[in-house]
């Protein structure tokens, strides 16, 4: 969400110190200092993270989305960079809460952006519990619609390539070599266009 983000990085609105940072594909992100003492929160300027918890991919999170505002310590979360590279702003959760306490349009913001993750939350659960050849293909729908390129066809677009199918099938808790053969039979159903470097979805 383009303006919590901003309202962050307003020195007179926030007060908030933010650190600008860059990554490169396959680095982590880690929530919390060495020590555990302190909690980091990191706004997505630019790139595509994947949410880990131990070896699975709960979310992805794209520009104006945050890492870090949803998880406490006893979940253990990282994130780790699926694109080329990714710039981000690493501030001190301590210091988001307090400006959000201290501004109403800042706890305003910051509920919505809440709402928003809740509601992508509660979705993806409901999806998990579908069989596996709809549970991928609304996946796919749902990370389209987040992150997908348009075409010059404009009833598909394109799914980066940095969603891997290993990155899908940690998502979706479907084995790699299950996740091929499903996505074969979504392109012969019409569902999708897939090849071996190519990954359209039909709105």
């Amino acid at each position: 969400m383009e303006q919590f983000l901003n309202f962050l990085l307003d020195d007179e609105k926030s007060a908030v110190k933010g650190k600008k940072m860059t990554f490169n594909k396959g680095e982590n992100l880690k929530l919390e200092s060495t020590d555990g003492q302190t909690n980091y929160v990191f706004g997505i300027s630019e790139g595509i993270i994947a949410v880990n918890q131990d070896m699975s991919i709960l979310e992805f999170l794209g520009p104006n989305q945050f890492l870090g505002l949803t998880t406490d310590k006893r979940s253990k979360l990282y994130g780790e960079v699926l694109s080329k590279a990714a710039t981000v702003w690493k501030f001190n959760l301590q210091d988001v809460l307090m400006a959000v306490s201290n501004s109403k349009n800042g706890l305003q913001l910051y509920n919505e952006y809440m709402v928003g993750a809740y509601d992508r939350l509660t979705k993806k659960i409901s999806i998990m519990k579908l069989n596996k050849q709809n549970r991928l293909h609304l996946s796919l729908r749902m990370i389209g619609s987040s992150f997908a390129e348009k075409t010059a066809d404009g009833s598909v677009v394109r799914l980066p390539e940095c969603f891997t199918k290993k990155a899908l099938a940690s998502y979706t808790g479907i084995k790699a070599s299950t996740l091929t053969n499903i996505l074969k039979k979504l392109h012969e159903g019409g569902q999708i266009i897939y090849s071996r470097r190519v990954l359209l979805i039909n709105l």
